[in-house]
């Protein structure tokens, strides 16, 4: 426990000294300076409500303080959310397969070992739709999701990640439960950006599927939550509203569309244009 301590003070004290602050710069009323003295050193711990006072008293967030603690390091389900992301980009099926059979669960809850192999499963099955994904997997992750009160990261990014390998129903069901259980953290950027990016994924994928009442339904939910400076979000939106505006027949030719994806040229963002193109030729290929 005292290696713990020691190690966890010593790296706090680094922090407060890279920033120019002394202890008596972040005693509060109830944090003194032997308080911090003593958890610097290894003495003691602080208690929650301390250690997040300390945090605040050097000008971070808790999660700042976090991921400088893990060395600036993402957790391993969203660095290998990423990698999933890069094979499925290359196609890289074989690649895909290796990572699903080479897992090992480094979780010690075992649930989470199966949640986190059933996001491999489902980004194979995104580029091989003959890979089975049993019924009682997918409805072992719609009880897992929608048992949980207030959705975090974690949440949003199973069931970013395994929005394709559901039926309409559980997508509405879940992205339902997501609206409302998600707005406890939506103040923090990071979970914000990733709470509109399943938007856009749910809506793009009832699109696909025609179901245009219910894409409608989260289309205005995003709406009240993006702001002037979520770009991206407010460019794909726009683009996906005039695609459903043209499969449903209220514009009868792409040009509005084409006119729009050339504007968005101009901003030099040719990976975001490839992808609106490529989405509008998916969306629209069964029209």
């Amino acid at each position: 426990m005292l290696g713990k301590s020691l190690e966890l003070g010593e790296f706090y004290k680094e922090l407060r000294i890279a920033r120019g602050l002394k202890l008596k710069d972040v005693a509060k009323d109830n944090l003194s300076i032997s308080q911090l003295s003593k958890f610097e050193n290894g003495q003691t711990m602080l208690a929650a409500d301390k250690m997040l006072l300390a945090i605040q008293g050097i000008h971070m967030t808790f999660s700042e303080f976090g991921y400088a603690l893990t060395q600036y390091q993402e957790s391993d389900f969203f660095k290998t959310g990423k990698r999933l992301m890069e094979l499925q980009s290359q196609n890289d099926i074989d690649g895909l397969k290796k990572i699903l059979d080479n897992y090992e669960g480094t979780e010690s809850y075992a649930i989470y070992n199966r949640l986190n192999k059933l996001v491999i499963k489902a980004a194979i099955y995104t580029l091989d739709q003959s890979f089975e994904i049993t019924i009682e997997e997918k409805e072992f992750l719609t009880s897992y999701l929608y048992a949980i009160e207030e959705w975090t990261e974690y949440e949003l990014y199973l069931f970013g990640n395994t929005l394709f390998i559901l039926s309409d129903d559980d997508l509405v069901f879940l992205g339902k439960a997501f609206v409302d259980r998600d707005k406890l953290y939506r103040n923090l950027p990071a979970h914000k950006n990733r709470a509109e990016l399943v938007l856009l994924n749910l809506i793009l994928i009832l699109l696909e599927h025609r179901n245009f009442y219910h894409a409608s339904y989260f289309v205005e939910n995003l709406e009240k939550i993006l702001t002037y400076q979520d770009m991206f979000a407010r460019i794909f939106l726009t683009f996906l509203k005039k695609v459903m505006a043209y499969i449903k027949g209220e514009t009868t030719d792409l040009s509005d569309i084409e006119n729009y994806i050339r504007l968005i040229e101009q901003l030099d963002n040719p990976t975001l244009v490839m992808y609106l193109r490529t989405n509008l030729k998916q969306i629209i290929s069964n029209k």
